[in-house]
């Protein structure tokens, strides 16, 4: 069922098989409205009168969650099970939000959606197979911000997580990863939990570099929701590194994308 329109390869190789993904650069306010228009896809009020950026980064997400759901319901429909997954509906493809700011997606579905680094990233996948999704697109910070930031995201053992088998990572990049990978989890347990959780809450656990690449790996967490209650969840993802050029003075600008799943099943491709 997977599909990743527009997803770096690295990432769209580790996705499971049930989650279908999509990203969208976020280029020119016309193109985008464009793009949006052809996807029935409009500003809220709230935008109309937002800086460019703000509504650039909307349209962006917004185009990435329309065809990511494309892909999961022109699937579904495929399969035949177009009922229980609403599909088909041209206003199921247009994705709204609720007071808290959390996408509306159409019933039986779950997602998450992230714009930043200059794209924008979404993913859905159906409900029975994951309670919750999280997205986040980051650009590999500074040396001088993970220094001055690391002690309030990171801990000692996450920032030893960059060293493994397959994948050494720089602690610029190990900061920008545990950072996008608690953004992710956080998207993925909000939903469903209704309570904000700060960089403590959740821990990497677990990196996996993948064998043969540098770029790309698994991820494990483990998320404190409510101490008192005793209430955790285990949650795994993946992520991918990617740097094309257009940096500043000529530098390569990189990115860090992460996937984070609440309650996989744990199929893999």
């Amino acid at each position: 069922m997977k599909a990743a329109n527009g997803v770096p390869p690295g990432l769209a190789r580790r996705l499971p098989r049930h989650i279908c993904a999509a990203a969208h650069r976020i280029g020119r306010i016309e193109d985008l409205r464009d793009e949006a228009e052809r996807l029935k896809i409009t500003l809220p009020a709230s935008l109309e009168r937002a800086i460019d950026k703000r509504r650039r980064e909307y349209l962006a997400g917004r185009i990435s969650a329309a065809r990511a759901l494309s892909d999961l319901l022109g699937t579904a429909v495929a399969e035949g099970d177009a009922e229980r997954l609403l599909t088909g509906r041209p206003e199921a493809i247009a994705v709204a939000a609720d007071g808290d700011d959390v996408p509306l997606w159409p019933d039986g579905v779950v997602g998450s959606i992230s714009h930043g680094a200059g794209f924008g990233f979404a993913a859905v996948a159906a409900a029975d197979c994951y309670r919750g999704l999280g997205v986040d697109v980051e650009r590999v910070v500074s040396a001088d911000q993970a220094l001055r930031l690391g002690p309030r995201v990171l801990t000692d053992r996450e920032l030893d997580l960059r060293r493994g088998e397959h994948c050494c990572l720089t602690r610029e990049e190990m900061f920008t990863l545990a950072f996008s990978a608690k953004e992710s989890a956080y998207k993925a347990l909000f939903p469903v939990h209704r309570r904000v959780l700060g960089f403590s809450d959740v821990e990497l656990e677990r990196r996996d570099g993948a064998k043969g690449t540098k770029r790309s790996g698994d991820l494990r967490l483990r998320a404190t929701i409510d101490r008192d209650a005793g209430v955790a969840a285990t949650l795994v993802g993946c992520y991918a590194i990617t740097c094309d050029a257009g940096g500043t003075n000529g530098a390569a600008a990189c990115r860090l994308w992460t996937l984070v799943m609440d309650g996989s099943d744990g199929g893999r491709p």
